[in-house]
């Protein structure tokens, strides 16, 4: 702070305090008014004046502030794209197990149809070829919630769009969980039919 910004400092400060009525001021007043102006001083070097020095501060702080909030904006995208990616990895992977499993079974039964020791094996087998097709359908409809739910995130649908966008994210993932669901109760009822 420059030598002549303390002396304005001090004579602004005499005339609000002279306009304010008072004619004279207490020794611990004027003490804590001195520290209070050291502190300001120190904070700028000698050949600078306070308002430079506050504006580079402020310039430093906003820089600091907007790399801050870049960086958090690039970990948000990343964030997002790996979500992305694990969906959709969860929706091919729901698909796929349910597919193959029902390809499987449907071979299967192909084989022990005609067969009169293995008859007894179709209604059990046919319940879970049903939920593994229902497995299927259940990942089809998450995929199909999924692009509801980009649409609705990227505002497609108006006012509500956030709304709809939350729809769809819960109805893709309630989807796939109902997908993987079907494909454990399916391969539970193969089991049984083997087993039974």
């Amino acid at each position: 702070m420059k030598t002549n910004e303390v002396f304005e400092i001090i004579k602004n400060t005499i005339g609000i305090t002279r306009e304010g009525g008072a004619t004279q001021v207490s020794l611990d007043d004027l003490q804590a008014f001195v520290q209070e102006v050291e502190k300001t001083a120190s904070l700028t070097p000698a050949d600078v004046s306070a308002g430079e020095a506050a504006m580079e501060a402020y310039k430093a702080d906003l820089s600091a502030w907007v790399s801050s909030r870049q960086q958090d904006h690039e970990t948000d995208l990343e964030m997002l794209r790996s979500a992305i990616t694990t969906g959709q990895s969860a929706l091919k992977s729901s698909l796929l197990i349910n597919g193959g499993a029902s390809v499987a079974i449907l071979g299967f039964i192909g084989s022990v149809w005609s067969d009169p020791k293995t008859n007894m094996m179709l209604p059990s087998l046919s319940i879970s070829l049903l939920l593994f097709v229902w497995g299927v359908l259940s990942a089809a409809v998450a995929t199909g919630a999924t692009y509801v739910s980009q649409a609705g995130y990227g505002r497609e649908f108006g006012p509500k769009s956030q709304t709809i966008g939350r729809l769809g994210h819960v109805a893709a993932v309630l989807g796939v969980v109902g997908a993987y669901t079907l494909f454990g109760l399916g391969a539970w009822r193969a089991y049984v039919a083997f087993n039974g």
